[in-house]
C-alpha cells in the first residue's frame, strides 16, 4: 500500500520539491495573484495560465533532445535557473506583462525535473524500479497536493507575492541535491534488477515520464 523512500529516493524528492510546488502555486493561483496584485480582467488572468501551461508543455516536449546531449543535472541546473528567475520576477514585478514573463520561465523551470527524478529513480539498482518510482511519486505527489493549501495560508498572512518567494528556499534545496539526477544521459545508465530485463525498465520508466 506504501512504497517505503530509502535515503536516495528522499534526496532525489528533494530535488523535485521547488518544481511540485511552484507548478501547483502557477496552476492554482497565478490568475488570483494577477487579479490581487494588478487587478487585472479576465483575459490576462486567463492568459497568464495559459501561458505558464504552453512554457511547460513546449519546454517538455522537447526535453529529452537536450539531455540526450547534455546530463540530466546539468539540464535540471537550467531549468532551476530558470525557475529562481521566474520566482524573483514574479514577487518584485511591477507590471502584469513583466509577471507574464515570470510565469513562463516558471513553466520553464518546472517542465522537466520530476520526469528527469523519475528516470533516476527507475535506474536505481537497490531495489525494483518499480517500487522506487512508486516510493518517489508518492511523496512528491503529497508534496504537490500539499503546496497550494500551504500557500494560501502564507498568501493569506503576508501578501500573496510573498506565496511565491517562499519558494526560494525550494529551489535551493533542489540545486544542493540535483547531482543526484546523474552526469550522464539516462539512456547509458540504465540497469535491470535482477528478474528485469532492460526493456521493462525503459518501459517502466517512459510510463511515468509520460512518454508511452
Amino acid at each position: 500500500m506504501f512504497a517505503r523512500p530509502t535515503l536516495p529516493i528522499l534526496v532525489l524528492v528533494a530535488v523535485t520539491l521547488s518544481a511540485m510546488l511552484l507548478e501547483g502555486a502557477s496552476i492554482d493561483w497565478s490568475a488570483i495573484y494577477m487579479r490581487t496584485v494588478f487587478d487585472s480582467g479576465p483575459f490576462v488572468t486567463g492568459l497568464t495560465v495559459a501561458l505558464f501551461a504552453f512554457s511547460q508543455a513546449t519546454t517538455r516536449f522537447f526535453a529529452d533532445s537536450f539531455v540526450d546531449r547534455h546530463s540530466p543535472s546539468g539540464v535540471a541546473r537550467v531549468l532551476l535557473a530558470a525557475m529562481a528567475a521566474g520566482v524573483l520576477i514574479v514577487f518584485f514585478s511591477p507590471l502584469p506583462a513583466v509577471s507574464m514573463l515570470g510565469f513562463a520561465l516558471l513553466g520553464i523551470g518546472s517542465s522537466a525535473l520530476f520526469p528527469l527524478a523519475i528516470s533516476a529513480a527507475a535506474q536505481r539498482t537497490d531495489r525494483p524500479a518499480a517500487i522506487n518510482v512508486a516510493a518517489l511519486s508518492q511523496i512528491s505527489f503529497i508534496a504537490f497536493l500539499l503546496g497550494p493549501p500551504l500557500l494560501g495560508f502564507v498568501s493569506d498572512h503576508w501578501g500573496i507575492r510573498s506565496a511565491y518567494g517562499i519558494g526560494i528556499p525550494f529551489i535551493v534545496l533542489s540545486l544542493l541535491t540535483v547531482g543526484s539526477l546523474g552526469r550522464r544521459p539516462a539512456a547509458e545508465n540504465i540497469h535491470a534488477f535482477p528478474g528485469e530485463t532492460p526493456a521493462t525498465v525503459e518501459l517502466e520508466i517512459e510510463i511515468w515520464a509520460g512518454k508511452a
